[in-house]
């Protein structure tokens, strides 16, 4: 049974049904590492969809995901990447965060998936000495980060759950290629469900009587029966909310630029008056204290010269490692911790 013509069945002309393509080989390459190897393809992927959506019409309609396998890494990235644009000419790329309702997770890794299972993953390539496959190791930093980008805004949308009850074949050895721990972790307030199938048939069906189909399609039918109500909602608060964030901008662009007083002491503490940092450090991050204190330091007074012209100016540190050395989290946790 085609999914697709499931999804008309169920969905009705109520509607719109849209697929996505991504090229898995471009995941799966060999080659140096990347930063985040998720981000070339979540960028295009957001652009795209809010290009197709404003050309049909349909720029504030509810959005029901359907993501099988790597699928579901790439979506939360793209809605992590969408929550953070806030700039007046990037904003319009925020409408898939508020538009989206619900999300089915079919067999993503969400935590990673065994070394044993790696070569299965839609990998003729050689995968396992590309860096995305590497960084898919359970545990992994790449993952970690994707979690902690996710995880703040997952409360915004209803999410649903599905592992494989049947293993795969991978080099002669039965094993399953995302287990239910990592399918399906013990997150508060979502739906959970098994898929008797092994993960490359999990959204095949034979007839509706097959494991998944009447889970999913009910999901599906009742996830469109509320988001309308819901969007319509959030679409209003997003517009005050950015209201408000182009009034701040706009008072911070009219700020003297001496923006502390001659009068003002050297040693005195200022307090943060804007904080908007896109997602949070991992609470797995640990040490550094030395080199955040060092920084408190270089940070925490304003730069003087002796004709006074420069008090107030901004400071500048360039933090400095290689790939995965933890910047990214040692600047959240700064940040953080130094809120006030």
């Amino acid at each position: 049974m085609d999914f697709l013509k499931v999804l008309w069945k169920v969905l009705l002309d109520q509607s719109r049904v849209l697929t996505y393509d991504y090229d898995n080989y471009a995941l799966l390459r060999p080659g140096t590492g990347i930063v985040d190897p998720l981000l070339s393809l979540a960028t295009t992927f957001l652009g795209e969809l809010v290009a197709e959506r404003a050309l049909a019409g349909a720029f504030n309609r509810p959005i029901v995901f359907i993501c099988h396998g790597f699928g579901g890494l790439l979506l939360k990235r793209a809605l992590a990447l969408s929550y953070s644009r806030l700039g007046k000419s990037t904003e319009r790329l925020r409408s898939i965060y508020v538009s989206t309702y619900a999300i089915l997770f079919v067999g993503t890794p969400h935590q990673g998936m065994p070394k044993s299972a790696l070569r299965f993953a839609h990998a003729p390539h050689n995968a396992e000495s590309s860096p995305f496959m590497s960084s898919l190791v359970i545990g992994s930093e790449m993952l970690d980060e994707v979690a902690d980008q996710f995880m703040p805004i997952m409360k915004q949308y209803r999410v649903f759950n599905f592992w494989e009850e049947l293993q795969s074949e991978v080099d002669s050895t039965m094993t399953y290629v995302v287990d239910r721990d990592s399918a399906a972790p013990n997150w508060a307030d979502t739906e959970q469900c098994g898929i008797r199938s092994p993960h490359s048939g999990m959204l095949k069906f034979d007839s509706a009587r097959d494991s998944g189909y009447m889970v999913i399609t009910e999901a599906l039918a009742r996830y469109t029966r509320s988001a309308p109500t819901v969007i319509k909602s959030r679409w209003i608060n997003e517009k005050q909310f950015l209201d408000s964030e182009h009034r701040k901008q706009a008072e911070e662009l009219l700020k003297p630029l001496l923006a502390f007083g001659s009068s003002m002491d050297e040693d005195a503490e200022y307090n943060t008056e804007y904080y908007l940092v896109s997602h949070c450090s991992s609470i797995q991050f640990t040490g550094r204290k030395q080199q955040a204190q060092e920084l408190k330091e270089k940070l925490r007074r304003p730069i003087i010269s002796p004709d006074q012209k420069t008090r107030g100016k901004h400071k500048i540190v360039v933090i400095r490692g290689l790939g995965g050395s933890g910047k990214t989290q040692f600047c959240l946790r700064y940040a953080e911790e130094n809120r006030r």
